[in-house]
């Protein structure tokens, strides 16, 4: 029952590093907006939403001022909150190249060949001992 179990699980980690195959090589050949969008973490995410409340509070302002000195501060505000939030965006670009999806996946792909071998040195040693097992029962 042990072997069964480790080759149950060897199974269930190479279809889990498929997974992440896809999910890498999806990335890398994806567009700079995917990339940066499902690459970057929750900092990509929270700077996208900075960017739209940025915009939407400089049109607010634009819309809305009256030469009073409340909207101008709400549009020097949405002014750096844009700033902030695109410089961001750009580090975050910056590292999440097409290259290094690749590099990832490459190391992804000689991970699941080992594993595949290993699974492969794992089967053949349970049909060993079944055919071993059968061969104690004729022998009897």
């Amino acid at each position: 029952m042990p072997k069964k179990n480790r080759i149950d699980t060897l199974k269930e980690q190479i279809s889990f590093i498929e997974a992440r195959i896809t999910r890498y090589q999806e990335l890398g050949n994806g567009g700079i907006f995917k990339r940066i969008l499902f690459g970057g973490g929750k900092q990509a995410k929270l700077d996208f939403i900075g960017l739209l409340v940025g915009f939407l509070l400089l049109i607010y302002s634009l819309i809305k001022s009256l030469n009073n000195w409340h909207f101008i501060v709400m549009m020097v505000l949405s002014i750096v909150v844009l700033f902030y939030a695109g410089i961001q965006l750009n580090v975050i670009r910056k590292k999440n190249p097409a290259i290094k999806y690749q590099k990832i996946v490459a190391s992804l792909i000689k991970e699941e060949e080992s594993m595949n071998q290993e699974l492969g040195r794992l089967l053949s040693e349970a049909a060993d001992d079944k055919k071993l097992k059968s061969v104690k029962k004729q022998a009897k």
